[in-house]
């Protein structure tokens, strides 16, 4: 058969290793001063508490460019300084209305600003031949009303009677139809007048 294994030893192996010199040691941090910890707060949920804002307002304000400082990863908030800083953001908040006013001013401008160039730019498409303007358009709608009513009403008298009913009412209602658009028409100024 194989060979048997030995038996092991009743006491505990010690590490072949010596103890690391880079292993810091815990030590407890003393207190800061009274008057220091008086001036200083540490922490974002600690600010929080003291301004009566969420943690993730503080850290946004700290985004902003609130004067903090690091220590490990916990903020460091001196008074002094954030302070002053917390009154003149808050603030500038309450004055945000205003601007909101404001832009929608700018906007409101912007807009007039936008439809000006737009009607120039229409009128130099006009001016170049591209475009035709509306006056001229309306002028031309009228003169194809007339143009229509002129042939429609050459359709002899004698004609219409060989229609039926139902085609001698649509005749009928075209005719009121064609005499209320040159109606219409009428009021552009240089229209057509009724001949």
């Amino acid at each position: 058969m194989g060979k048997k294994s030995p038996k092991r030893s009743p006491k505990k192996a010690t590490s072949k290793r010596s103890p690391s010199k880079s292993k810091k040691i815990a030590t407890k941090k003393a207190p800061a001063k009274a008057s220091e910890s008086d001036n200083v707060i540490y922490g974002k949920a600690a600010a929080a508490k003291r301004w009566g804002r969420s943690d993730r307002t503080i850290q946004t304000w700290i985004q902003n460019g609130m004067p903090v400082s690091q220590s490990g990863r916990k903020y460091v908030f001196d008074l002094s300084v954030c302070d002053p800083w917390v009154e003149s953001y808050l603030s500038d908040n309450e004055t945000s209305d205003s601007k909101k006013l404001n832009d929608q001013l700018k906007r409101e401008k912007l807009k007039q600003e936008i439809l000006k160039t737009e009607d120039l730019e229409r009128k130099k498409q006009i001016d170049k031949g591209n475009l035709v303007s509306r006056e001229e358009f309306d002028l031309f709608a009228a003169e194809c009303v007339i143009e229509a009513r002129d042939q429609f009403l050459t359709v002899p008298k004698e004609m219409r009677r060989h229609l039926c009913k139902k085609c001698q009412a649509k005749v009928v209602e075209l005719q009121k139809l064609i005499e209320l658009t040159l109606q219409r028409l009428s009021v552009i100024k240089e229209g057509p007048n009724k001949e």
